[in-house]
């Protein structure tokens, strides 16, 4: 069962001289298809999917060609018009919080690919950088224990490579290249400099900005960084007394707010005040986010559980019960042990994935609080590539970090040899 999805309605236009039949439902209306591809409709689920399918003939063979989050009944995607498709059609599914919703999330995704890092070491402390990586494939590159990684809208990852003590680059033609570091610990102060002319000590977080913009969790060195679009490196601020297990970083667009984790604590800095103590008495944290709300959500590691922190600095509980085990899939979240949860990230409907170092999991909490596993795992694993990721099977482990990237994908830091792999937001043919 697909729930709602909406594949009435037959409405043909004419674009750049090609057919376009777009397939919709009574109450899902398309609003206009541009010449240059943008198509918008009205009338979605305002917790859903919007998929376009491409044909070559108006009875198929129907292949899913784009997908979108839709968070309001109007939406809007851009279509990469090819010259073989003459069909197109709009299929809407709901995503709200009911086992339905998520197995429509499900399928809203399909492969399992590795993008970065080639696993052949995995020891703590160990740099297994070589020069000879340098501009090549990614997937042929070692990457040294990896906490974060993140994309600008342009489809660039930034990849916080720690023990490599830099900052890498995955280009979207697969390509690895150092941004920021010099391969060697150190800290060669605050002047402005190119950034591959600064030496990093364990970069441990990141966190990038739209225009590729990016900020360095710089551990060792007690410092976020900034590096801007130009690859020049400076030091936004420094935190006083240092930085402890820092693996979270967040900064908001015009620079006047950021978060780090920093061991027990959530420091908070601001421009006026500098770094004060916002949120501690946590066992030791993992990754924070900032939630479509605008409140501070942080993983604790070691505390397995997931906290809302408000704007006064309280935390509350929103998911993990604290233990190891318990509770499960389709159990409530707060019920749910979580062993080493560090991952957090938020889809637009407010639903949000987790990721467990430990426990070696990607789980999904709906906006009602049910937990759902979304990708089951193991230690020590490191398989499904170029597999529907829903496929049996285990397959990611001991996973640091889970983002998105402006398109949908998801893209996941993990395995102590260090991975990192994404899974694509476009629905398999044939999986409804």
């Amino acid at each position: 069962m697909l729930g709602k999805v909406l594949t009435l309605v037959a409405y043909v236009t004419s674009l750049c001289g090609i057919p376009v039949s777009i397939i919709g439902a009574a109450d899902l209306r398309i609003l206009s298809l541009e010449r240059r591809g943008n198509l918008s409709w009205t009338n979605a689920f305002s917790s859903g999917v919007c998929t376009v399918e491409a044909a070559i003939a108006p009875v198929g063979p129907w292949v899913p060609h784009k997908n979108v989050f839709t968070t309001g009944s109007t939406g809007i995607i851009q279509l990469s018009l090819r010259g073989n498709n003459a069909f197109y059609r709009l299929r809407a599914f709901d995503i709200s919080s009911t086992p339905q919703g998520f197995s429509n999330l499900c399928s809203s995704y399909s492969i399992m690919r590795t993008i970065g890092g080639k696993g052949d070491f995995g020891t703590d402390g160990f740099n297994g950088w070589d020069a000879q990586f340098e501009g090549g494939p990614a997937t042929a590159a070692e990457l040294s224990r990896p906490h974060f990684a993140m994309a600008d809208d342009a489809g660039n990852i930034y990849v916080a490579d720690k023990d490599g003590h830099a900052i890498r680059k995955l280009t979207p033609e697969g390509r690895i290249v150092t941004v920021a570091g010099t391969n060697e610990p150190g800290d060669d102060g605050n002047t402005p400099a190119p950034g591959t002319q600064v030496r990093l000590s364990s970069p441990n977080g990141l966190w990038v900005r739209g225009d590729g913009t990016v900020y360095i969790l710089d551990l060792d060195n007690g410092k976020i960084r900034r590096l801007d679009t130009n690859g020049v490196m400076t030091t936004l601020f420094s935190v006083n007394g240092g930085i402890e297990t820092g693996r979270g970083l967040w900064v908001n667009d015009n620079e006047t707010l950021a978060y780090v984790a920093s061991g027990t604590s959530v420091k908070r800095w601001t421009p006026s005040a500098g770094v004060k103590t916002f949120a501690n008495d946590f066992v030791n944290l993992g990754n924070l986010v900032v939630d479509p709300s605008g409140k501070l959500v942080v993983t604790d590691r070691g505390g397995n559980r997931v906290y809302r922190i408000s704007n006064g600095g309280n935390p509350t509980a929103i998911a993990g019960n604290g233990e190891t085990t318990g509770g499960g899939d389709g159990a409530m979240a707060l019920e749910t042990g979580l062993h080493g949860v560090r991952g957090v990230w938020f889809l637009p409907n407010g639903g949000y994935f987790l990721a467990t170092h430990e426990g070696s999991q990607i789980w999904y909490v709906d906006t009602a609080g049910v937990i759902h596993l979304f990708v089951d795992g193991a230690r020590n694993f490191h398989t499904g590539d170029g597999e529907y990721f829903k496929a049996p099977g285990l397959k990611v482990s001991e996973v640091r970090s889970i983002t998105m990237d402006r398109s949908g994908n998801i893209i996941i830091t993990e395995n102590d040899s260090g991975f990192i792999r994404a899974i694509d937001f476009l629905r398999l043919p044939g999986i409804n």
